[in-house]
């Protein structure tokens, strides 16, 4: 058994969405192993900043939840390489904060990028993926999204919904060849979660309720998703996978 085919993903087109800390991982993972990725971020510096380190990857600046501009992307990507094997999800956004003093702005911030531009770049590459007969997508949700923690009522409530939102479309999409899934890491030292991390007593707080003992590193599943894009995935779907050092089971 070559197990190191598991992995190969020569020739293959990746669309990563969000180039922060875990996404600049994934990015490099499947350049690495041969894929061509469209690395997307709302910050064009950082996507080209994140494709020039990887090699085999192209930066593109761009609002996930403008749909016009989520369509042209994938429309485009499609007719230039001829295909989309593979979608990752990462972009996000995170707010700390009382619930009782959420604003209705931060709120929707949240839900327009951690759920809405999710679901546009599901909705745009999937088309072609259906289309096609065969597709991967894994979207990034958090164990946040399955648990109850406080000061984070908008970050919660949107991994809530990219679980739901990855199950519904793996039910939708199972006999057509694509398989839908996600991965959920732990607290993971990210500017994503400056604002959680910005006192050290916090990190210590959080590490004490994770079973390994230490917070998640942004490359900790580099292995799950490329797992869950390979052939070796075939029947698995609307699954969560859980990379988080064993916190969501306590």
């Amino acid at each position: 058994m070559n197990v190191d085919a598991w992995f190969d993903f020569s020739d293959q087109v990746v669309v990563v969405n969000g180039c922060g800390g875990i996404g600049r991982e994934i990015v490099r993972g499947f350049a690495d192993r041969g894929a061509h990725v469209i690395a997307a971020d709302v910050d064009g510096t950082r996507a080209g900043s994140v494709a020039r380190e990887a090699g085999s990857a192209t930066g593109v600046q761009i609002d996930n939840r403008d749909g016009a501009a989520v369509e042209q992307l994938i429309a485009e990507t499609a007719q230039q390489h001829g295909k989309i094997d593979v979608l990752v999800n990462t972009a996000a956004v995170y707010v700390r904060v009382p619930a009782l003093e959420l604003t209705e702005a931060d709120f929707d911030r949240s839900m327009g990028i951690n759920v809405k531009g999710t679901w546009l770049f599901c909705q745009s590459a999937g088309r072609r993926m259906v289309e096609r007969g065969s597709g991967r997508i894994i979207n990034y949700t958090s164990n946040a999204g399955a648990r109850g923690s406080a000061l984070q009522l908008a970050y919660n409530a949107s991994k809530a919904a990219v679980i739901s939102l990855t199950k519904t479309l793996a039910v939708e999409w199972a006999r057509s060849g694509v398989t839908v899934n996600a991965v959920a890491p732990g607290p993971t030292d990210t500017e994503l979660m400056a604002p959680a991390f910005s006192d050290p007593a916090a990190i210590s707080g959080f590490a004490d309720r994770i079973p390994q003992g230490e917070l998640t590193p942004p490359d900790a599943s580099v292995g799950p998703v490329l797992f869950l894009a390979s052939s070796q995935a075939r029947w698995i779907t609307g699954h969560t996978l859980f990379a988080d050092g064993g916190m969501s089971a306590t």
